[in-house]
């Protein structure tokens, strides 16, 4: 089990044991007779709220800063490959859930980037099944999930107009935010608008849901994700990189997206400084090497305006590869285990005290 695996379990235990309790106080009024249809009621609906309760985490990034990797290097290696599909370039083009509904076959949802044009928001959209593309997985094939889950990385080229029309900004140039005219023209836009993977998974079977962000594009278009789904997230991860430094992008995404107050409550909100094995430099010493990546820490926490203890120096890909290798050592360098025990610390207590105080 990983640290993120511990905090999780015990988390539902907690969660069974109220369940329990709260079951046998609606009996108990049952046998004293005290109970009425208006408390019968509100008893089912906490039993119901703890029955389905979810527990959200968004990891958030611009491009290529190896967010998919670190969602894979956390919950995926025990599969023993990449699940979510990780390369060079942009990979995660929409807005994507992974989640588990025992009731619904494994399987990618899949909204095309058209329905944008009738105004209808995706959470509408969510129970009108023929708006959705369904491609089912494979879950006794690694290789063939991960091909399927490849979808999720599609473009399609469109008119300048047309993308207009969808509400897609077109970049006047290259250094700014939003869709690029090509050469000839056209405009590359997303094929999906959004995109669900109901995927068995122990973590995702007990409730979690992780929500994976591809940049301010997505943000900048699909209000329900910062009006929604990102302040109501009990945990967030903003990636950014170590090669690329804190970039002018990254600064506008943490201010006006995850730090900002307007979303609600700060807690729960995690940076991440990945590819750190790019500062690995075999010609200098250990200690240099360390001294680097704290450099690298505190001009990070500076530009965030952040406790240097709130930014976590990771290696997704070394992490993932520890792990799938079973190298102690290459996982410890990677300093993984920091951060998914900074992770259960800062989202369960968070998320217990909601639970506790809906109830």
């Amino acid at each position: 089990m990983t640290n993120i695996d511990q905090h999780f379990e015990a988390y539902s235990a907690w969660r069974q044991e109220l369940f329990k309790a709260v079951g046998d106080f609606r009996g108990w009024l049952q046998n004293q007779e005290l109970a009425d249809v208006q408390v019968d009621q509100r008893l089912d609906q906490v039993l119901s709220t703890l029955r389905d309760d979810k527990l959200y985490v968004a990891f958030v990034a611009e491009f290529s800063r190896g967010k998919s990797e670190l969602i894979n290097a956390i919950f995926f290696a025990a599969f023993g490959q990449r699940v979510l599909p990780s390369s060079a370039g942009r990979t995660t083009m929409c807005p994507t859930e992974l989640m588990y509904d025992k009731g619904s076959v494994p399987c990618i949802r899949l909204l095309p980037i058209e329905t944008r044009a009738s105004g209808t928001g995706v959470a509408e959209l969510r129970g009108f099944a023929e708006e959705w593309t369904t491609i089912p997985l494979d879950i006794e094939s690694p290789d063939k999930v991960a091909q399927a889950l490849q979808h999720i990385a599609e473009i399609k080229k469109v008119s300048k107009e047309t993308a207009q029309t969808l509400g897609l900004h077109i970049a006047e140039e290259e250094t700014q935010n939003g869709m690029h005219l090509a050469e000839d023209g056209m405009v590359e836009v997303p094929r999906w608008r959004h995109a669900i993977i109901n995927f068995p998974h122990p973590l995702l079977d007990q409730g979690l849901v992780i929500l994976d962000t591809p940049g301010l594009n997505a943000l900048g278009t699909e209000p329900e994700l910062t009006l929604s789904l990102l302040p109501s997230a009990h945990a967030v991860l903003f990636i950014l990189a170590a090669d690329t430094g804190v970039t002018k992008s990254d600064i506008q995404v943490w201010h006006d997206f995850i730090a900002n107050p307007k979303h609600g409550a700060n807690k729960g909100r995690i940076a991440v400084l990945n590819k750190i094995d790019g500062l690995w430099d075999e010609l200098k010493t250990p200690d240099a090497v360390a001294a680097e990546i704290e450099r690298q820490v505190k001009e990070t926490a500076r530009h965030l305006n952040i406790d240097p203890r709130n930014v976590y120096p990771v290696s997704a890909q070394k992490a993932l590869l520890g792990k799938i290798k079973g190298d102690k050592k290459v996982l410890e360098r990677s300093r993984i285990h920091e951060l998914e025990d900074a992770l259960g610390q800062e989202m369960i207590p968070h998320k217990r005290d909601i639970v506790r105080d809906n109830i």
